[in-house]
């Protein structure tokens, strides 16, 4: 035996187990460490000449740090969007940032939840409803969008900032009568089918904007920003705008978990909770169907609906059919009855035939008869709890 060899041998299998065995260590821990989505994500999008810190107050307290930390939206993770908004000579319009808006929002997978909300300052809600105009399968996972002083009707201070600025997104947000940006975005957004399930909730500012302080500078006076009739265009009715005393910068900025602005997007939370879907089963008897003696009772197409629970977003996705109280029958075809198809609102399109019973004698003496029970399986959307709520 050459144990040299045989030694070496050992050694290299040994290596070999340990690299194969930290490989797979490593990617466990690798899958451990991938942080689980909430059913929900809250992003956060500033407006014009805002950054990330746009949220932040002036005794530190972060808005989105605020919510990360408070149960009341345990189910729901935060994110806080980002795009170049210099404070002059900009170049962007508002559907090119809404469409780095969109990429950047994939780039962090705010997506991939089942969920998404937004809160919006200023500029941020238009952007958002341009980007989500464009983009309607990912719409179709918005619930809501709540707008902080979000210009729909455009702003006096954008007009007269555009005299001497460049910036396109100036002319987006003035509020002269010839703004076919804002006019169309409005008109396209209460006219596609694809954002009308989308609710908009609305809140501004009851001060004016100092000079020194952001847009302020322009006019070198106190001003507001963006009028009541503005800020609150378009919004839902079922909850009253929300005004904050304070100016248009200050809107996004509250000071601790009691503030204005923070409360009110907590009830608008509330109000419209995480919903969840689950599969329920429910069935639908006939009245009896009949046939005379050696006369046949079939129909390609019978129709059975079943109730649907509008408010739970019910729609059914399958059904099965079967006789019940059977007498008599002959000549079943097809056995059991068929459910060619079914309707998302409620209908199952069912194939049945049979016959009634023969006659004894030459005399008919009864009559078949039976009744379709229908099984439909059934989706609705039910609310999640959260702990804190």
């Amino acid at each position: 035996m050459n144990f040299k060899r045989t030694f070496t041998s050992l050694i290299q299998q040994t290596l070999a187990v340990v690299i194969i065995s930290s490989i797979l260590v490593s990617h466990s821990s690798a899958q451990k460490t991938q942080p689980l989505l909430h059913p929900r994500v809250i992003v956060f999008v500033h407006g014009l000449h805002g950054n990330k810190d746009s949220f932040r107050a002036s005794n530190g307290a972060y808005w989105p740090d605020l919510i990360r930390s408070d149960p009341h939206f345990a189910y729901s993770d935060v994110a806080v969007a980002e795009y170049p908004t210099p404070d002059s000579k900009g170049k962007s319009t508002s559907v090119q940032l809404s469409e780095i808006l969109f990429a950047r929002l994939t780039q962090a997978h705010v997506w991939d939840h089942s969920e998404v909300v937004f809160l919006a300052h200023s500029l941020g809600g238009i952007l958002v409803e341009e980007m989500l105009l464009k983009h309607p399968a990912e719409a179709a996972k918005v619930r809501f969008i709540v707008s902080y002083g979000t210009p729909h009707e455009g702003s006096t201070i954008a007009r007269i900032a555009s005299l001497y600025d460049s910036d396109p997104l100036l002319n987006d947000l003035s509020d002269t009568r010839d703004n076919t940006f804002l006019t169309t975005l409005e008109s396209n957004w209460r006219g596609q089918s694809t954002v009308n399930a989308i609710h908009r909730f609305c809140a501004y500012e009851t001060e004016d904007t100092k000079p020194d302080n952001s847009i302020g500078r322009a006019l070198r006076t106190h001003a507001r920003v963006v009028s009541f009739y503005s800020a609150t265009y378009g919004c839902d009715v079922t909850t009253p705008p929300q005004a904050i005393q304070t100016d248009h910068v200050n809107l996004v900025r509250p000071l601790d978990r009691n503030s204005a602005a923070y409360d009110f997007f907590l009830r608008v939370y509330r109000a419209n909770p995480i919903l969840t879907t689950e599969a329920v089963s429910r069935e639908t008897i006939t009245a009896p169907l009949t046939a005379t003696c050696d006369q046949p009772n079939s129909n390609p197409d019978y129709l059975v609906p079943i109730a649907l629970d509008a408010s739970a977003n019910e729609r059914v996705i399958s059904a099965t059919a079967l006789w019940t109280n059977a007498v008599d029958l002959r000549n079943i075809y097809p056995n059991p009855p068929t459910v060619t198809h079914v309707d998302p609102n409620g209908v199952a399109h069912i194939q049945y035939g049979f016959t009634g019973p023969t006659k004894k004698l030459f005399v008919c003496l009864g009559a078949a008869r039976a009744s379709l029970k229908v099984d439909f399986t059934i989706l609705r959307q039910v609310p999640m709890r959260e702990p804190g709520n």
